[in-house]
């Protein structure tokens, strides 16, 4: 009887050391999974990346970059010598970021200036590669088509993703340095694009 007691006992030890142990690893598992990049600095100090965890851009989302170099706010190609098309996904850095809960995979887009500099193409100076700051893209994925629409175009020096939410989208702060002193503007998702809410400037 004794020695059956025994092997009930090495047995039970056995389970809770395999029970505590794969408990164990799936913490360090979780634990070890970096969490995704919220804030991205234009112009960050010597030894920073721009993009901590480079993802590749989708066609759909290239083909929104392009769009934005060609017209609206961010128009830098015109009288360039250098069309939309020709323009590499190298160009770009991209990060994902989950804007809208864990199921929809959104981009916050930086240019990759040293690749730029080495393409040997002409630089389409001005918003690619402005003197201060610095562009930033924000894309996600229709609702309908899965195929990436720009959220949000700006320039600025500090890109945020907050916390807070509207319309179940977090909110993005922007902020920006000039001789006027420092700018933070807070955007907030309404409809199908993120819109300027709120903005102070103090000395």
């Amino acid at each position: 009887m004794g020695t059956q007691q025994s092997s009930w006992l090495v047995v039970l030890v056995l389970l809770v050391a395999n029970a505590t142990g794969g408990s164990a690893l799936g913490q360090n598992s979780a634990s070890d999974r970096a969490p995704e990049q919220t804030v991205f600095d234009a112009e960050p100090d010597s030894g920073k990346m721009l993009v901590q965890r480079p993802v590749k851009i989708p066609d759909s989302a290239l083909q929104v970059l392009r769009d934005t170099l060609a017209d609206g706010i961010l128009n830098c190609l015109k009288a360039r010598g250098t069309t939309p098309e020709q323009v590499p996904a190298s160009w770009f850095l991209a990060s994902a970021v989950r804007l809208n809960g864990p199921n929809e995979v959104d981009l916050i887009v930086l240019p990759n200036v040293p690749d730029i500099e080495r393409s040997g193409r002409p630089v389409p100076g001005g918003c690619l590669l402005p003197a201060n700051g610095g562009p930033f893209w924000v894309l996600g994925p229709g609702i309908a088509s899965g195929r990436y629409g720009l959220f949000l175009a700006t320039y600025g020096h500090r890109l945020e993703v907050l916390n807070s939410r509207t319309n179940r989208y977090r909110d993005i702060q922007i902020g920006t340095m000039s001789t006027r002193g420092s700018t933070t503007a807070v955007y907030k998702f309404t409809v199908q694009q993120y819109q300027l809410a709120e903005k102070k400037t103090e000395p």
